[in-house]
């Protein structure tokens, strides 16, 4: 319980905003006497409504404050900022990826722009081994990662929609919400943004939100297992959450990045794992 408190206090956002938005051009000087003109170009209005910034610098902030108070607390604080790779690239990866570079290096090897939906035989690989043949490999696309596809999600949908997300979660499904336009300024009190629908995922409900006391919402974000907590939903749970969305015609967006470190037997890796997910 003490963890789960600390926890919630620092992944709390600070209270200061970000807020650029000139509508007219501005004459300026610089030291030398030149004069510099300012674009009065509009930007996009939502950026301001971002608080403090990126959630996770924000969180390097405060732990390192809380070390310089506490140092004895080194060894055991608990951080669930950005994370780091800790181990090298295993053999057999960074072979192919020599192998792969070297052939760019050859008149005979070099092949130019990649599929642009990716590899074929890499598409057929991740179908089999992370999917179980699920999925039709004519399904996989491999991109430039989770940021990108969740910001390209965002555009599908547009600024009209309305997002759930499980709170805690990763801080970009909610910060690509707010540079959509699809939400209003940020609720001081609650430090949640009015027009998101926060499904809370705590210690106290076993890290699964109460599905059907949500409102609806159009696209429902959910990462299992989650980012930050690391819990991993059940069948039963993720069945629950396929049917509701079913029923309330909501779009579900499963993360499933961290499903490789799920060792429990049972424990679903995908949403295709869980009958009717497929159903249009």
């Amino acid at each position: 319980m003490k963890l789960t408190v600390a926890l919630a206090s620092i992944l709390s956002l600070a209270s200061s905003s970000l807020a650029f938005v000139p509508t007219t051009s501005i004459n300026q000087r610089n030291n030398a006497g030149v004069s510099l003109n300012m674009s009065g170009v509009e930007r996009n209005p939502n950026f301001g409504k971002l608080v403090g910034g990126y959630l996770f610098p924000e969180i390097a902030r405060r732990r390192n404050a809380y070390l310089e108070e506490n140092p004895d607390m080194a060894d055991r604080i608990i951080s669930l900022g950005i994370g780091d790779t800790t181990q090298p690239i295993p053999e057999h990866i960074l072979g192919g990826l020599i192998t792969g570079a070297s052939k760019l290096g050859t008149k005979e090897g070099y092949s130019g722009y990649g599929a642009e939906q990716g590899m074929g035989d890499l598409r057929a690989k991740i179908a089999s081994v992370l999917y179980n043949d699920l999925i039709d490999p004519s399904e996989v696309f491999v991109s430039d990662g989770a940021k990108c596809d969740i910001m390209r999600i965002q555009q599908m949908f547009g600024s009209r929609v309305t997002s759930a997300v499980q709170d805690p979660s990763y801080p970009v499904y909610v910060d690509t919400s707010v540079m959509m336009g699809q939400t209003g300024l940020i609720n001081e009190e609650t430090r949640q943004f009015d027009g998101i629908v926060y499904m809370p995922c705590t210690a106290e409900n076993n890290f699964f939100p109460d599905l059907a006391s949500l409102p609806r919402a159009d696209v429902v974000y959910f990462c299992s297992p989650n980012n930050p907590t690391g819990a991993a939903a059940t069948k039963e749970q993720l069945t629950e959450l396929v049917n509701i969305c079913k029923e309330r015609g909501s779009i579900l967006v499963f993360d499933a990045a961290y499903a490789p470190f799920i060792r429990s037997p049972g424990i679903p890796k995908s949403i295709y794992e869980i009958e009717r997910s497929e159903e249009r």
